[in-house]
């Protein structure tokens, strides 16, 4: 199964997924009535197991992320978030920073909602707090719970793991890059000592190195859980991989990385790709992780080519399938977007007061778009004449900016008939996000017959079907030269393709004429179906003059006119909502 295929299925199992059942623990929401420089009030919602923070740098995903870190009983945001004399963190005790978020619990059975501030006698300490309707929380229900005290709800408890990609660096980079040295000599000597020294670590499977105290924090083989995950992000076979942590390097004041692979020949992290250092990384902190976790992962795209993105991507909801976590990232790559729910992606963007907005849901187009990445693969939409077009155009403009730069609303030549009868098998077969917007006029049933519902013994019927549906007779690209068995097999399988074809690609406007949505929503009463076309068209030119004593001289004069009707109409007309949704649904397919 490919990576697409995979990701595909496991968003189809993960979007059944809910608090409680099967997601203990799970965080269902955060609401930030006053944090860092987040909108006052904003919520953001986790309806699916994995969150997507999308948005330009500084935008606030990493406060986010920060503020999800001090969620859990026994974890605070002051590891990332204390004040400085060059930062000062701004908020009295009677009108503190502070959040609150809303976690599942199992004694409650439901949702329930915990406050943490920055208060207390001790510098920058989040405190869990008592309940505050004024900030929107629920009230405190009747009964015993666990978890439940006099005045709040406790925080929940759950496992943490946070892995930024970001700061992941090998011992060899920090040491040869970020240390000073009077020469290049001595640059290499001491490379060269450290190098025979973790050389002995390794051949020797040391579990202990002191040097004053204990330097030596892990030294083994990553298992063959670890080592396939690895090879299935990078996409390429590694016969082993020893994993050493350790601060054996001069000045090193944490935790450095070394990785040794083995891949036909041994190498370290120093001829090593950075993208294979941080798949072992991130690859080893997720297995690592309890049961029902919370995982966060800043910006984990670093160093890895789209294709270990996306494969990583799996990897993660595997995780989330197997182990019930929740996974909260921040991006700036699309190949951790696509295929994702809307609501799993949340945009950050500024409100335009220099505090940043959370956008509840969004395509991966709409959030790129608000990086400056203009889309590059159109969807096109094929309609029958200009006022169409018109229509249509004006009803994208309710969709997000980012999804509407997607559409390409194109006029097709050969009316109706024509598009059924030869554009739509011709788009059919090239695979292209291609639809039809036909006048309603044209509709002759609800909805086309679904192709899988069509028993065998009924095929022989598909021509008269498909007739009776479209309108006309569609005409498809048989195969030539061989019997008429397999002719017709041929012919039988491109008709029930073309009728699933479709279903998902040919929609109808609202009302039978497009002239008829305008001379609706501008001049309401008449029953403007009942006309005949040259009626309605004359109805439509007598609207477009609007009372003066003026004979447009061309069909372009119209087209004019009409432009500047349409751009008239209230963005919220029940028709022009009706053309919005269908977009959307062609977007999002």
């Amino acid at each position: 199964m490919t990576d697409e295929e995979a990701i595909e299925d496991l968003v189809a199992t993960l979007d059944k997924f809910r608090p409680g059942k099967p997601l203990r623990n799970y965080i269902a929401y955060a609401v930030f009535p006053k944090f860092k420089h987040i909108e006052p009030g904003t919520r953001v919602d986790f309806p699916f197991p994995l969150t997507a923070l999308v948005g330009p740098n500084g935008s606030g995903k990493s406060s986010l992320l920060h503020a999800l870190y001090g969620m859990p009983a026994r974890s605070s945001t002051m590891r990332f978030w204390f004040a400085t004399a060059l930062d000062p963190i701004v908020g009295p005790r009677k009108d503190p920073q502070r959040y609150f978020y809303g976690h599942w619990n199992e004694s409650f059975k439901g949702i329930v909602e915990t406050r943490k501030a920055r208060l207390g006698s001790k510098a920058d300490y989040w405190e869990p707090y008592r309940l505050s309707v004024a900030d929107g929380m629920e009230p405190l229900p009747q009964g015993n719970f666990e978890g439940k005290t006099e005045d709040r709800w406790n925080p929940v408890r759950r496992k943490l793991t946070y892995v930024n990609l970001k700061a992941t660096i090998g011992s060899f980079d920090r040491y040869f890059h970020f240390d000073d040295f009077e020469s290049n000599d001595e640059l290499r000597a001491a490379m060269q000592r450290e190098a025979k020294r973790l050389h002995r670590i390794k051949t020797s499977n040391r579990q202990s190195y002191i040097l004053g105290n204990e330097k030596l924090f892990e030294n083994r083989d990553l298992n063959m859980e670890e080592l396939s995950a690895v090879c299935a992000v990078l996409g390429r076979k590694y016969d082993s991989a020893r994993l050493i942590r350790h601060s054996l390097y001069l000045g090193s004041r944490g935790k450095d990385l070394s990785v040794v692979f083995r891949r036909g020949r041994e190498y370290s992290e120093a001829f090593a790709g950075s993208g294979e250092l941080a798949a072992v990384r991130v690859v080893t902190d997720v297995l690592s992780a309890e049961e029902f976790s919370l995982i966060l992962l800043d910006e984990p795209e670093t160093s890895l080519h789209p294709g270990a993105q996306r494969a990583l991507l799996r990897f993660l909801m595997e995780q989330i399938k197997l182990k019930k976590h929740q996974v909260v990232l921040s991006t700036h790559s699309r190949d951790f977007l696509e295929g994702l729910p809307q609501g799993a992606i949340k945009v950050f963007e500024d409100n335009g007061k220099g505090l940043a907005r959370v956008l509840p849901k969004s395509t991966p187009a709409a959030a790129l778009m608000r990086l400056g990445r203009v889309p590059a693969d159109k969807t096109r939409v094929l309609v029958e004449d200009e006022i169409a077009r018109l229509l249509v155009l004006h009803a994208a403009k309710n969709l997000d900016p980012g999804d509407a730069a997607r559409l390409e609303v194109k006029l097709s030549p050969g009316g109706w008939s024509h598009m059924l009868a030869y554009s739509g098998p011709s788009h059919m077969t090239s695979g292209q996000p291609v639809y039809m917007y036909l006048d309603g006029d044209q509709r002759r049933v609800a909805q086309f017959t679904n192709p899988d519902a069509i028993a065998p013994e009924k095929h022989s019927t598909l021509a008269k079907l498909l007739q009776a549906e479209l309108g006309t007779e569609p005409r498809f690209s048989r195969p030539g030269g061989i019997a008429n068995a397999a002719n017709e097999a041929a012919a039988t399988a491109a008709m029930l393709d073309y009728l699933g074809w479709c279903r998902k690609h040919v929609a109808y406007l609202p009302r039978k004429r497009p002239e008829e949505i305008l001379l609706t929503a501008f001049k309401p009463g008449p029953d403007y179906s009942a006309l005949g076309k040259d009626d309605c068209k004359n109805a439509f030119l007598e609207l477009l003059k609007d009372g003066v004593d003026v004979e447009p001289s061309s069909s372009a004069e119209i087209l004019a006119w009409a432009k500047l009707k349409v751009a008239k109409l209230d963005p919220d007309n029940e028709d022009i909502l009706s053309i919005t949704d269908q977009l959307a649904a062609w977007l999002d397919a």
